[in-house]
């Protein structure tokens, strides 16, 4: 039997066998589920994973917002991030806080502060984040074809994470650590990078969780090959105490998203397909009764801390 990569545990576990099928190839990967820290990882890292992230994957394309509306979106996260105006306070009734901030609420950074984002694709969670005042943002990912700079303090380098050196107010991995081969070697880069007392923010999908105990290998979020580890709480806190970390938050923000691209899966339609309700939405594969019950489930689930998938906030307390 495989032993876990992350707690070295050979006793209990289980294989599945999933299939690609967000593209549809259904080419078949083993993993390995840990019956200790329950963590879901590939049985055997592919040795070239190039050919699963082809161009129209979607970390890797890009969308550009008119000028008119990133000056009313700095506007509005101006004003959620302690600012007051009468244009700030009418954007913020209008359309909400701004989900970035939702996230990096719990860190206390400002809008200078200096950010890092590992395995950010072409950058649009930078570019959104420079949009609405972020002046210092860094990215990595080492499947772009060239160095990206954007001007207005946004680059995006095509590197990996051992290549970078400096110091960061913030590190975070936005559904990129779950890609990594080697997460307790990425933890400890990140553990390089920033100060002590430094942050660092994963957002991932989960294991364990009711979505994963539901639809197990046609679960949409395990996403073979490219999803090569599948935390749990217990592996998160296992990895962070090795790497120097303590888990102060974490905070499930699931979607209705676990729900119907999982029984796309059982139905056998990728998520790329036609058919599929993320290209095609209203179409009758799903009814808008069913989408709101996946949605009103997804929340319940959230509260539980059950969600599929978390956002985990790490502290650092001393070096690796």
């Amino acid at each position: 039997m495989i032993n876990c990569r992350i707690c070295n545990n050979a006793h209990g576990n289980r294989v599945h066998t999933a299939k690609e099928m967000m593209y549809g190839t259904r080419d078949e990967f083993d993993y390995l589920e840990c019956g200790e820290c329950g963590c879901v990882q590939a049985a055997e890292i592919p040795y070239d994973m190039s050919e699963y992230y082809p161009e129209n994957y979607y970390s890797l394309t890009l969308e550009r917002e008119n000028f008119f509306l990133r000056l009313l979106k700095r506007r509005r996260a101006t004003q959620a991030m302690g600012g007051d105006t009468v244009i700030g306070r009418l954007l913020v009734q209008i359309w909400g806080i701004p989900p970035i901030l939702e996230w990096l609420r719990p860190v206390g950074i400002t809008q200078d502060s200096s950010i890092f984002d590992v395995g950010t694709g072409a950058g649009q969670l930078l570019l959104d984040m420079n949009n609405i005042g972020f002046s210092d943002t860094l990215g990595i990912d080492p499947f772009l074809d060239h160095d990206l700079n954007y001007g207005s303090g946004t680059r995006i380098l095509k590197k990996e994470l051992s290549e970078i050196t400096g110091v960061f107010d913030l590190i975070m991995f936005h559904h990129s650590f779950e890609h990594m081969p080697d997460p307790l070697d990425a933890l400890r880069d990140a553990n390089r990078l920033v100060p002590l007392g430094g942050k660092v923010l994963i957002r991932i999908p989960i294991a364990g969780t009711y979505a994963w105990k539901t639809f197990q290998t046609d679960w949409v979020q395990l996403d073979a090959p490219r999803h090569l580890f599948l935390h749990t709480n217990k592996s998160m806190e296992m990895l962070a105490a090795e790497c120097g970390f303590k888990i102060e938050h974490i905070v499930h923000d699931s979607s209705a998203f676990q729900f119907w691209g999982s029984i796309q899966y059982q139905r056998g339609i990728p998520l790329k397909d036609e058919r599929s309700y993320g290209l095609n939405p209203k179409q009758p594969i799903f009814s808008r009764a069913e989408i709101d019950e996946f949605e009103k489930k997804a929340i319940e689930l959230n509260e539980l801390q059950d969600g599929d998938q978390a956002c985990f906030y790490l502290r650092k307390t001393k070096s690796a």
